[in-house]
C-alpha cells in the first residue's frame, strides 16, 4: 500500500487525458520487486520516482494506444491542462510551415519547454521573428516511438533555464526491449482527413544479459484533404444567425473579385459587373458599406468575393519518422546514443491570388467598362486571378536530432554526461502566385481583362496568365542548437527522515537561427518566373508577388549561453521534505539571470499528501525577436475602413488608407532593446485517497509575468490610431504605384500578466458484474487571468473572453473517461468538454422577418460550451494481437457557431473557430498491432 501511495503521490494520477496507468493500489499486485533510481521530470536527482513533490502528470504508451489519437499534436490537444495550442489548420492561409505546439494553461508556447529523453531540441526552423512558432514542433515526435509522456505544469526555470515558465513537457522513449511491434491503421471521417498509419519497432539485444540493446522505430502516415465545402458550418463567408431575439447577417469576404471592383471618381468601391447585370457573379455577395469623411457621405456597394467557399480547411499531409537508441555497458557505465530523423510535408490551398491593377483613363479597358458607369479619371480595379488556379502552399518541415552520453555511477555520484545536436529546417514552396508588375503588365497592355468572369479570357491570355505563374521555393528557415551537459547527484548525509540529496549541472549552449527567404520573396527578381535579378546596368524594376508588397530579409543570428544549478531534497523528518534550486544562466547577447525554486512534501498519513513550490523564473527573447530587420510582415487578421482618425494618420505618414473594407499590410522586426521576459510562479495541491477504490487530489498554480514580449494588438491600435504614432507605417503596391498605410508590429515588452487555475482529478473504481469499471475525471479550470497590451496600460482578460488579447482560455475544461475491462476486451466511454465563452464584439447587419437588412449593430455573441463523446474499444485475445476500433465524436457534434474572424495563429476558416474546434467531425478508426 505505502508503495502504491507513492506511485500515485508521483504521477498525479491519471490527469489530463485521464488514460495514465492507474494507480498500483487499485489491483491486487504480487510482491514487487525493490524499485529502481530513476530521474523524474522536474528534478535533477536520480531517486525513487515516487517520491517526487511536483505535479507530473504520466501518459503511458498503452494509454495512449487506447485513446485513438494518430499523433503528438492530436494527443496534447486532449490534455486538460493544455490550452492555447497551435494546430494544423492554422496553416489555411498563414505562413505557420504546418506548426503544431503545446501551452500548458494558456501560458504560451515559447514559455513550455519541451525535451525529448530529458534534453533541449532546437527551435522550430519555421519561427517568425515575433516569436511565434518559437517552440518545437510535436510532428517532429513520433508517437510509435514513445514509451511514455510526462507533463510538469509547474514552472521549472531553476532546473531547466528558459522556456520553462509554463511547465515541462518530457517525451520518453523506448528502451532495452527485444520485441517487435508491427501496427497499422485508418481513421475515416466523413468527405476527407482520411489517414493511414503504419509503424514498426524493434529491439535488439538485453542491457542486462548480453550488455547492449538497439531500439529501432520507423512510422509512417498519410491524411487527405479536407475541403470547405464539405462541412455546412464552414462552406461560405455568408451566415445568418439569431441573438438577443434578433436576426443577423454576417460576411466574411475579399474586395477583389471576379470580375473586378473599381474605385469611381468619388473614391467609392463599385461593382461595374452590379451596376450593369443589377446581381454579383458566382462566389460573391453584394456588399454596401456607407460612411462619411469630413462630413460628407460616401457608400461603398460591390461584390465581395466569397473565398472561404475555395479553403481546405484540413491540409494534406505526410510524415515519416525514424528512431534508432542504443545502449550498451562499458567500464560499469552506461553509453547511451539517440538519433531521430523525421519529416512532415504538407499542403494547403486556400483561394485564388487577390491584388489590384491600375485602369488609365483613355485606355481601351477604361473606355469599355468604365466610361459608361461616369468614371473619368485614373482608377485602381480590385481583382482576383481566378483563371491562374489555388494558391498552394507545400511545406517540408525537417527534423534531426543526435545524442551521445554517458550515464551510471562514479565516485559515489549518480551522472549523465552528454551532447546534443539537433536541427529544425523548414521549406517553404508555392504556386499559384504571379509578379505584381508581371500582372500589371498584362492589363496595361490590353490582354489581360479583368472584367471579364472566371475563363472567360482570350486563349492568348489564358496562355499570358499561366506564364506569369510562380512555382517554387518561397522562404524557410534553419534553427539549430549544440548543447554540452554534465548533471550529477548524491546523497550527502542523512537526516531524521531519510537521505539528503544533493544534485548540480552544468550546460554549455549554442543557438543558431538563418531567415532564408527566396529572391522572390526579397523583392529582388525583375522576373520571378525567369529568375532574372532587377537593379544592375539595364535598371530593371524589381517586381514584387502580386496581393501583398512582400519583402522579407534573410539574416543569420547566433547565440552562446551556459548555465549552473544545484538542487537539495531535505527529508527533514520522517513525513516532511523540503527542496531547494537555484539556477544561474548567461547570455551572450543580452546578460544574467539568477532563479530558484522552493517545494515542500509533507504525509501527515499514508493515504494524505500535500505539496508545494515557490520560484522565479526567466524566459529569453528569441534570437530573431532582438535581431530581425524591420520588413514586411504579412497583412493584418481584420478588415478595416477608413475612419476620419485612421485617414489623419495616412496623411501624417504621407499614405493613403485602404479603400473600402480591406487588410492593411503589417511591418515588424527585431528590438535589441528587448528584455528578458521574469516571472514567479508557485503550485500548492493535495493527494488523498480515502479508501481502496477512490482517489482525488488537486493543484492549484499561480503564474505572474513581467516585461511579456508581443506587439501592440491590432484591434486596439485601429480603434485608436492617434494614440499609437509609432505604430505606424507605409508601403508601396508595386502593381499600382500607391502608397499604402501600413500597421507597425514590432516586437515589445508589453507590461505584465497574471494567470492562476486549479488542477482537479478523481478516480473511482468498481467491480461489477460485467467486470471492473474505472471512472476518471479531470478537470482544469481558470480562476484568474489578465495582462496588458501595453507598459502600464490596462489589464484585460481572456477567460471566457475572445476580445483584446486575441486568444480564448477556456474557464473550464476537462474530460470524464469510464473504462469497463472485461476478459479481453476493454471498452471506454469518454466526454470531452470546453466551458462557453462571449465572442469578440463583431459588427453586423441587422435583417427584418423578411431578411432584409435594416441597419448594423456590434454584436458580442456567446459561443455555447461544447462537449464531445467518443467509443473505442480495444481486443487483446492474446500476447500477440492488439487491435482497437473506435469513433471519436460519436454523436457528430458540429463546432459551435463562431462570428469574428480574428485572433492569434488563426487561419482564414469561418463559421467557427479553428484553434479550438476540430472540423473532422465523426470519425472512425481501427489500428491493429502484431507483437512477436
Amino acid at each position: 500500500m505505502a508503495q502504491s501511495l507513492r506511485l500515485m503521490f508521483s504521477s498525479g494520477v491519471a490527469l489530463g487525458l485521464g488514460v495514465a496507468a492507474l494507480p498500483a493500489m487499485a489491483q491486487e499486485q504480487p510482491e514487487q520487486p525493490a524499485m529502481q533510481r530513476v530521474e523524474v521530470t522536474g528534478s535533477s536527482i536520480k531517486r525513487i520516482a515516487a517520491e517526487g513533490a511536483l505535479p507530473v502528470t504520466t501518459v503511458t504508451a498503452e494509454a495512449i494506444r487506447a485513446s485513438g489519437v494518430t499523433s503528438m499534436a492530436d494527443l496534447v490537444q486532449r490534455m486538460s491542462t493544455v490550452q492555447g495550442s497551435t494546430g494544423e489548420s492554422a496553416s489555411v492561409g498563414g505562413q505557420t510551415f504546418g506548426f503544431s505546439g503545446i501551452s500548458i494553461h494558456n501560458v504560451g508556447e515559447t514559455r513550455t519547454l519541451v525535451l525529448l529523453n530529458g534534453k533541449r531540441l532546437a527551435q522550430f526552423g519555421g519561427q517568425t521573428l515575433t516569436g511565434f512558432a518559437a517552440g518545437f514542433d510535436l510532428n517532429s515526435i513520433p508517437l510509435s516511438a514513445i514509451d511514455r509522456v510526462e507533463l510538469l505544469t509547474d514552472g521549472a526555470s531553476a532546473l531547466y533555464g528558459a522556456d520553462a515558465i509554463a511547465g515541462v513537457v518530457n517525451f520518453i522513449t523506448k528502451r532495452d526491449r527485444t520485441d517487435a511491434d508491427i501496427t497499422v491503421g485508418y481513421s475515416h471521417p466523413k468527405d476527407g482527413a482520411r489517414e493511414r498509419r503504419f509503424s514498426l519497432t524493434k529491439g535488439f539485444g538485453s542491457l542486462d544479459e548480453d550488455g547492449w540493446n538497439v531500439m529501432l522505430t520507423f512510422g509512417h502516415d498519410e491524411r487527405t484533404k479536407l475541403t470547405s465545402g464539405s462541412r455546412s458550418f464552414a462552406n461560405t463567408g455568408e451566415r445568418t444567425f439569431s441573438a438577443n431575439g434578433k436576426q443577423y447577417r454576417i460576411q466574411q469576404f475579399s474586395a477583389s473579385p471576379i470580375p473586378a471592383n473599381v474605385l469611381n471618381d468619388r473614391g467609392e468601391l463599385i461593382s461595374p459587373a452590379l451596376r450593369t447585370s443589377g446581381s454579383c457573379p458566382t462566389k460573391t455577395f453584394r456588399v454596401t458599406q456607407p460612411y462619411t469623411i469630413d462630413g460628407e457621405n460616401f457608400v461603398d456597394d460591390y461584390c465581395g468575393y466569397d473565398f472561404v467557399k475555395d479553403l481546405e480547411i484540413f491540409p494534406e499531409r505526410k510524415r515519416d519518422s525514424l528512431m534508432l537508441s542504443g545502449t550498451t555497458k562499458a567500464f560499469g557505465q552506461e553509453l547511451y546514443a539517440d538519433v531521430l530523423l523525421s519529416q512532415t510535408k504538407q499542403s494547403s490551398r486556400i483561394a485564388p491570388v487577390p491584388g489590384q491593377v491600375s485602369i488609365d483613363a483613355g485606355t481601351a479597358l477604361h473606355n469599355q467598362y468604365l466610361v459608361p458607369l461616369g468614371i473619368t479619371g485614373d482608377t485602381v480595379a480590385f481583382y482576383r486571378l481566378f483563371d491562374l488556379g489555388q494558391r498552394t502552399s507545400n511545406d517540408i518541415a525537417q527534423f534531426a536530432s543526435a545524442v551521445f552520453g554517458s550515464r551510471g555511477s562514479f565516485a559515489g555520484w549518480d551522472y549523465d554526461a552528454s551532447y546534443n545536436f539537433s536541427k529544425s529546417k523548414v521549406r517553404g514552396d508555392i504556386s499559384g502566385y504571379p509578379g505584381a508588375l508581371a500582372v500589371s503588365n498584362l492589363t496595361s497592355s490590353g490582354l489581360l481583362d479583368p472584367f471579364v468572369g472566371p475563363g472567360q479570357q482570350s486563349a492568348a491570355a489564358q496562355q499570358a496568365i499561366s506564364a506569369t505563374a510562380y512555382n517554387g521555393y518561397w522562404d524557410g528557415g534553419v534553427s539549430e542548437l549544440n548543447s554540452v551537459a554534465l548533471t550529477g547527484s548524491r546523497s550527502l548525509m542523512q537526516l531524521a527522515g531519510g537521505a539528503m540529496m544533493l544534485g548540480v549541472g552544468v550546460n554549455f549552449n549554442r543557438e543558431e537561427f538563418s531567415s532564408k527567404p527566396s529572391l522572390f520573396a526579397q523583392g529582388a527578381l525583375a522576373d520571378p518566373v525567369a529568375g532574372t535579378l532587377c537593379g544592375g546596368a539595364a535598371g530593371l524594376e524589381c517586381d514584387q508577388r502580386f496581393g501583398d508588397a512582400a519583402s522579407s530579409l534573410p539574416y543569420t543570428a547566433k547565440r552562446n549561453s551556459k548555465g549552473v544549478f544545484a538542487e537539495l531534497v531535505m527529508p527533514v523528518i520522517k513525513n516532511l521534505e523540503l527542496g531547494a534550486a537555484a539556477r544561474y544562466d548567461h547570455y551572450s547577447d543580452f546578460g544574467s539571470a539568477l532563479t530558484g525554486k522552493a517545494s515542500f512534501k509533507w504525509s501527515p498519513t499514508t493515504n494524505f499528501l500535500v505539496r508545494g513550490s515557490v520560484g522565479n523564473g526567466f524566459h529569453a527573447p528569441t534570437v530573431p525577436q532582438v535581431n530581425a530587420a524591420l520588413q514586411s510582415f504579412g497583412v493584418t487578421s481584420e478588415n478595416y475602413t477608413c475612419s476620419p482618425e485612421l485617414q489623419q494618420v495616412a496623411a501624417a505618414n504621407g499614405a493613403l488608407c485602404r479603400p473600402g473594407s480591406a487588410q492593411y499590410d503589417q511591418l515588424a522586426g527585431g528590438n535589441q532593446t528587448l528584455k528578458p521576459e521574469k516571472s514567479r510562479q508557485a503550485t500548492l495541491g493535495f493527494r488523498y485517497e480515502p479508501f481502496r477504490a477512490l482517489s482525488l487530489g488537486a493543484d492549484i498554480w499561480t503564474v505572474a509575468i513581467r516585461d511579456t514580449f508581443g506587439q501592440l494588438s491590432e484591434q486596439v491600435v485601429f480603434a485608436n490610431p492617434l494614440q499609437f504614432p509609432n505604430s505606424w507605417g507605409s508601403q508601396v503596391d508595386i502593381a499600382t504605384g500607391r502608397n499604402y498605410l501600413a500597421f507597425k508590429a514590432d516586437n515589445q515588452n508589453l507590461g505584465k500578466s497574471y494567470a492562476t487555475g486549479i488542477d482537479w482529478d478523481i478516480t473511482g473504481r468498481y467491480r461489477t458484474p460485467w467486470g471492473a469499471l474505472t471512472s476518471q475525471l479531470n478537470i482544469s479550470q481558470m480562476l484568474r487571468e489578465k495582462g496588458q497590451l501595453e507598459q502600464n496600460g490596462e489589464y484585460f482578460s481572456a477567460i471566457a473572453n475572445f476580445a483584446e488579447l486575441g486568444t480564448v482560455t477556456f474557464r473550464n475544461r476537462g474530460t470524464w473517461r469510464n473504462t469497463l475491462k472485461t476478459g479481453n476486451f476493454s471498452t471506454t466511454l469518454s466526454a470531452n468538454f470546453k466551458s462557453g465563452y462571449r465572442d469578440q464584439e463583431t459588427l453586423v447587419d441587422v435583417l427584418d422577418a423578411g431578411g432584409n437588412v435594416t441597419g448594423q449593430e456590434e454584436v458580442r455573441y456567446k459561443v455555447k460550451s461544447f462537449a464531445t463523446f467518443d467509443l473505442q474499444t480495444v481486443w487483446t485475445p492474446n500476447a500477440t494481437w492488439s487491435v482497437t476500433a473506435g469513433v471519436l465524436n460519436l454523436a457528430d457534434k458540429e463546432p459551435p457557431f463562431v462570428p469574428s474572424t480574428s485572433g492569434a495563429n488563426r487561419g482564414q476558416q469561418f463559421g467557427y473557430d479553428d484553434r479550438y474546434y476540430d472540423a473532422r467531425g465523426r470519425t472512425a478508426y481501427i489500428n491493429a498491432s502484431y507483437r512477436f
